[in-house]
């Protein structure tokens, strides 16, 4: 874009004209979007031709039945969101600073993030900021990453191998992830010196969500192991739930990361099996989105993270 149509959008592109663009698109009708906005339907008219002059070229195909947002459109009205969202985020982190508040920062997190990476994290932010909030969720990567997308995420500590769209994101790498085969805490099989998956054959799996890389590995072990009748599993990707089915019986088993099953077999909550699984760990890393401006407490849980994972590189 040259100097002179840049000099346009800065001079003459209004917030009001983007959000009538996302109110089009959510409605396909310039009527209901204009009193969605509390604007006349000519005031609206007037201004979606005012924005498709200054943009170039027609963003909606005119239809019978509505508007409906062409290529460019779409492209617009993505952009729209991302420009009113950070209008938000400015209005909303000014008011956490006049108030004494340190801003809020909300992070998404697979399983195995949480005690290598995250838990040590969040308690230095804390610690050295009690005015920033936290808002914490764990999921599988590819639905915190479309929280991510939607600007519901400020960052995510998964893997982007799950997204079509990777080079979308800036990725610092933190970990490798090793699994492990859990039961309830005290089954007697982790009493066993060794196991094989065919020992277990009979008996039925918590196993995160279909199409998810540990809900993968769990069906290509078994398949090395030529059990192709286990019982159906049960699919959660709470490790809450995980934890607590396997309480409540001696039948049930589980992938878990390494790292968590220890935590949970430290507290008496799970038993680690002996069994030696063939699949390499898989890493996982720091994601965010590309060209997008993080408000000061999201820049401090970041700052905190990349501390961390360099304490644990420089660990015997």
């Amino acid at each position: 874009m040259t100097g002179n149509n840049l000099n346009a959008l800065f001079g003459r592109l209004r917030l009001r004209q983007l959000n009538l663009l996302i109110a089009i698109g959510r409605h396909n009708s310039l009527r209901r979007a204009a009193a969605e906005l509390a604007m006349t339907q000519s005031a609206a008219s007037k201004a979606l031709r005012e924005v498709e002059s200054i943009l170039g070229d027609p963003l909606f195909e005119r239809r019978r039945d509505g508007l409906y947002p062409n290529r460019l459109g779409e492209c617009a009205i993505n952009y729209a969101h991302v420009i009113c969202r950070d209008v938000i985020a400015l209005s909303d982190e000014l008011d956490e600073i006049r108030h004494g508040r340190g801003g809020k920062v909300r992070v998404g997190v697979i399983m195995g993030g949480v005690p290598t990476v995250l838990k040590d994290a969040i308690s230095q932010v804390c610690e050295e900021n009690p005015n920033i909030a936290v808002e914490i969720h764990e999921n599988t990567s590819a639905i915190m990453l479309s929280m991510l997308n939607s600007d519901k995420l400020d960052m995510v500590i998964g893997r982007t191998s799950v997204s079509p769209d990777a080079d979308n994101y800036d990725y610092l790498h933190l970990a490798e992830e090793s699994i492990s085969v859990v039961a309830g805490g005290g089954n007697p099989l982790a009493r066993r010196k060794r196991l094989k998956l065919e020992d277990l054959a009979h008996l039925r799996w918590i196993s995160y969500p279909s199409r998810t890389p540990l809900n993968i590995l769990l069906r290509q072990e078994l398949g090395r192991a030529g059990i192709n009748s286990a019982p159906a599993p049960i699919e959660t990707a709470s490790t809450f739930i995980t934890v607590a089915l396997l309480n409540d019986s001696s039948d049930l088993l589980a992938l878990l990361p390494s790292d968590v099953a220890r935590f949970f077999s430290g507290r008496g909550l799970v038993s680690i099996l002996p069994v030696a699984l063939r699949s390499h760990a898989q890493p996982y890393g720091l994601i965010t989105r590309k060209r997008r401006n993080l408000g000061r407490a999201a820049k401090t849980l970041i700052e905190a993270i990349a501390g961390q994972r360099g304490a644990q590189a420089a660990a015997p």
